[in-house]
């Protein structure tokens, strides 16, 4: 038995219109919508045939236990075994990665702490520089004169 009722994303999409452009169709009363079995709006398509003309109707892509289970076992095994082959090589890739930005992190952290210390270090030398010129001024005339 075909599905007569689509709900309004299915509608929209089979008619080729945004769910918008249905909405407003519903409000000014140009499509007639009704209840589905959860209390959702659905639409019938007789009614989207009588309003748009042609329907594409949406291909069924719920696959049920039965087709599951059929695919499983038409599943050639050779494709299996390369595709497992390729998942361990990809995550062997992406742990080597991780380690290659793992080392790229502490080394960036030893740049980074190295530099620190070096600004430190030449913050220091800078109020040193300071305190000897702030000296040098307090200095009268005479004691610049004879350096003592």
């Amino acid at each position: 038995m075909a599905k007569t009722q689509l709900n309004l994303s299915q509608a929209a999409g089979a008619v080729g219109i945004t769910r918008r452009t249905l909405y407003n169709h519903i409000e000014q009363g140009r499509v007639t919508v009704s209840r589905g079995e959860k209390n959702t709006r659905v639409i019938d398509v007789s009614e989207l045939i009588r309003v748009y003309g042609t329907v594409n109707l949406p291909e069924k892509q719920v696959h049920t236990d039965s087709q599951r289970k059929n695919a499983q076992y038409d599943f050639p095994n050779e494709a299996l075994i390369a595709m497992r082959k390729e998942l361990a090589e990809l995550r062997e890739l992406i742990q080597s990665q991780q380690q290659l930005l793992l080392e790229d992190k502490q080394q960036r952290e030893q740049k980074i702490e190295v530099e620190e210390q070096e600004r430190q270090r030449l913050q220091q030398e800078v109020t040193e520089l300071k305190q000897q010129l702030e000296s040098e001024r307090k200095k009268g005339f005479w004691a610049k004169v004879f350096k003592s």
